[in-house]
């Protein structure tokens, strides 16, 4: 029952400077019941020691995943919150997952690397669309904090949604490029997350459901894919799928 499928995602066209991979994971996968969705990416530049920058993504994913029947952002947190007090300024209940991500600056020959850290937050309704907040946080070289937000969006057949997240670039120096994103992860659902309901004049700590999965399998298992766009111009696809419980 516990099912954790990973799809090795194709390639980007072979004229683009940047080529990723896409990984995918359903924990628990059990049909009609809550989940975590857990993505994965990993970037490469053929012939180049550092990939272009990675300036936007939009991830898709399967029809019938109920975000809104999840129990996840019963509260919200704002970008300025963010920006302002940081992750602790945010409720308990805004909190819809965690990440990591992989960054490297190239130093003229040599290729520096930063690892960071994610929380993904329940931001405020944006256009009449549900919006998620990343916050990233990272040590030196970089040591930056960047919050950035993606929008939950329709997509067509054979996916449900969409999450188009706009990545703003991410400084090192001023006399130096931007960082490039080689490894990001981002988990959300229910995993390692702590939401509190309140009984009278106490807090009591519960672990929400998840996002459901639909009652049944589509043919082929389901559909995810990716669409990345780079600070050079250039773009590059990727799909997977996780194979039906059996």
């Amino acid at each position: 029952m516990l099912a954790c499928a990973v799809g090795a995602g194709l390639a980007g066209a072979a004229s683009a400077a940047q080529q990723v991979k896409l990984g995918v994971q359903l924990s628990p996968e059990r049909l009609g019941q809550g989940t975590t969705i857990e993505f994965s990416i990993q970037i490469s530049a053929q012939g180049k020691l550092v990939p272009s920058p990675l300036s936007e993504l939009d991830f898709r994913y399967p029809a019938k995943v109920g975000l809104l029947q999840s129990g996840l952002g019963r509260a919200n947190c704002t970008a300025a919150t963010l920006e302002s007090l940081g992750k602790g300024g945010c409720p308990a209940n805004a909190l819809m997952g965690f990440g990591s991500a992989l960054l490297e600056i190239q130093v003229g020959r040599e290729v520096v690397r930063e690892a960071g850290v994610l929380s993904i937050w329940m931001g405020p309704v944006a256009g009449e669309q549900l919006q998620l907040l990343f916050y990233a946080s990272a040590a030196t070289p970089a040591s930056e904090q960047l919050v950035f937000g993606g929008l939950l969006e329709e997509a067509g057949p054979p996916y449900g949604g969409s999450l188009d997240t706009r990545i703003p670039p991410i400084p090192w120096n001023p006399e130096a490029p931007p960082a490039s994103i080689v490894r990001f992860t981002a988990r959300i659902g229910p995993r390692n997350v702590t939401y509190y309901r309140r009984a009278g004049a106490r807090e009591i700590p519960y672990r929400p459901e998840g996002l459901r999965l639909p009652h049944s399998c589509p043919p082929g298992g389901f559909p995810f894919a990716g669409t990345f766009v780079f600070m050079d111009g250039t773009t590059a696809t990727a799909r997977t799928s996780v194979p039906c419980p059996r």
